[in-house]
């Protein structure tokens, strides 16, 4: 009996298993976001400090970008705005974002930086939210900020036209 019980409880939850990714595998994928440009890495496709993109129902604009040195470290910072263009309320990923140096050193920003004034979270349909990022780097004649929409949908770069000279 206590055989039985095992293998019929086994089969049960195969068979429930098995039923689900048949009825998942029916569904079909409607897309919901629209976007106005899919940006290529390309280098025409770099934008200038003061540009605007449209990207997972973000307007992203990189108002302003300077170099700090802290503590023995270089950082790049980046004064930014999101602003939800969708009907509702969304999250800001600030996971998508990046700054790649010359050599293609990618930086993911630094929480913990003294003067970071841009905060995730949900942002209200409409709204706009401005602060700044900070990503700590290595010297480099060159950087760029990268905001990756992570489904697939949407890259946006912008050359922060830094350098060495411009250190504050």
């Amino acid at each position: 009996m206590d055989k039985r019980y095992w293998l019929l409880l086994g089969l049960t939850l195969l068979l429930g298993i098995f039923s689900g990714m048949f009825i998942q595998s029916q569904r079909t994928v409607v897309q919901t976001d629209q976007f106005t440009q899919t940006v290529s890495a390309d280098t025409e496709h770099v934008l200038e400090v003061g540009g605007t993109e449209t990207i997972q129902g973000f307007d992203i604009t990189v108002h302003e970008a300077y170099i700090s040195e802290e503590e023995d470290s270089r950082y790049v910072v980046v004064d930014l705005s999101f602003r939800n263009n969708t009907e509702e309320p969304k999250e800001i990923p600030l996971f998508s974002t990046l700054v790649v140096d010359s050599d293609g050193h990618a930086s993911e920003y630094v929480s913990s930086y003294g003067d970071q004034r841009l905060i995730g979270g949900q942002l209200r349909a409409g709204g706009l939210r401005r602060g700044t990022l900070a990503y700590k780097v290595e010297p480099s004649s060159y950087y760029e900020f990268t905001f990756t929409n992570h489904k697939g949908k949407g890259v946006a770069t912008w050359n922060l036209n830094l350098s060495d000279e411009k250190s504050s």
